[in-house]
């Protein structure tokens, strides 16, 4: 009998492959050359957990948002594959003077179907979140767009290609005001 121990990145391709979750290690009893029990030994130390966290990867390409039908910049847009719960992920963000911070986030799920129109009116209990929110000194706020439409045009997983457009509401800001978001992207990590 022949106990197989894997930490670190092969814990993790352990998980990809569905067969252990990614904060874990694992222990693999193997008799007459067959795996014959696989069992959970010590969980991972919070450092060991963050290197296995999916990456924001810096991404290049379109990012062309307008909130509240004036065009804003932004500097740094980031991706993600979140393999552990099925999604993509895009920030982008803007600092004005360094003294104001706004972000877009959009998250769906990575099976979403390319041309699918995803009604944001109806996904409040998904895996499909839009974000927006403003940094203030003295002050900050998250709202959640709740009504519009976000279209996938194009997705490609490994090196992450994604293309959409959103055209979104959100929610009422702290001062009572909803904004409105439209973004076209096309990006690639």
């Amino acid at each position: 009998m022949l106990v197989l121990t894997v930490y670190g990145v092969d814990a993790l391709l352990l998980h990809e492959q569905g067969r252990a979750p990614p904060t874990s290690v694992t222990r693999t009893i193997i008799s007459d050359g067959e795996a014959i029990m696989t069992v959970l030994a010590q969980p991972l130390t919070l450092a060991q957990q963050k290197a296995l966290r999916p990456k924001r990867i810096t991404a290049t390409g379109l990012f062309e948002a307008k909130v509240d039908l004036s065009p804003i910049e932004f500097q740094t847009t980031t991706v993600v594959h979140d393999f552990e719960q099925a999604v993509y992920r895009i920030n982008g963000r803007h600092a004005d003077n360094s003294v104001t911070i706004k972000e877009i986030f959009i998250q769906i799920p990575d099976n979403v179907r390319v041309g699918q129109e995803i009604d944001l009116a109806k996904q409040e209990f998904t895996n499909v979140k839009v974000w927006y929110s403003v940094k203030l000194p003295q002050d900050h706020y998250t709202v959640s767009a709740i009504e519009g439409t976000l279209i996938i045009r194009g997705l490609a997983a490994g090196v992450i290609k994604i293309r959409g457009t959103l055209h979104a509401t959100t929610d009422h800001d702290v001062n009572g005001h909803a904004h409105v978001l439209d973004v076209d992207f096309d990006l690639t990590s």
